[in-house]
């Protein structure tokens, strides 16, 4: 995250000496490349740092019956959305399925439904956005290419 702060600072200068019209075109524009980006990495089931997911359980008891990957829905844009906020562009999950997305980005306890007598489980770290080297060097470069 610090090389991330270090980018704001290099980059700003530049960001704010256009108009709001240009900013908020060129932050949606690096946001639209990040959440694709993000979208990459979750198909790919790997952290930010490269390491991969830690695969579920079968809970079913027969093999291949859960054929689905994880978080094969929420990667979608009707889910991660882009919002523009007063300091610029923010990329994460709608309200319903927040929750969710920080019980395994976090890797926290929570139950398995959402019946009153579900289990509780600890679920495995899995971080769902985060910013990778490749995303900080597209930010980069997005903003200077957009200077020229």
């Amino acid at each position: 995250m610090a090389e991330f702060e270090a980018l704001s600072e290099h980059l700003n200068a530049l960001v704010f000496r256009l108009s709001d019209q240009e900013r908020k075109k060129l932050l949606m524009q690096v946001a639209r490349k990040i959440r694709q980006s993000q979208k990459t990495r979750i198909t790919q089931q790997s952290n930010p740092d490269g390491s991969k997911y830690i695969p579920r359980k079968n809970l079913r008891g027969r093999k291949g019956k859960i054929k689905q990957r994880m978080f094969n829905q929420i990667k979608t844009a009707k889910y991660l959305r882009i919002e523009q906020t007063e300091q610029g562009v923010a990329i994460g999950f709608n309200e319903r399925l927040s929750r969710i997305a920080r019980v395994h980005q976090e890797g926290l306890v929570d139950k398995v439904d959402h019946r009153s007598g579900a289990p509780r489980v600890k679920y495995a770290k899995r971080e769902l956005l985060g910013f990778t080297d490749a995303e900080i060097a597209l930010i980069e470069s997005e903003v200077l290419s957009y200077f020229s």
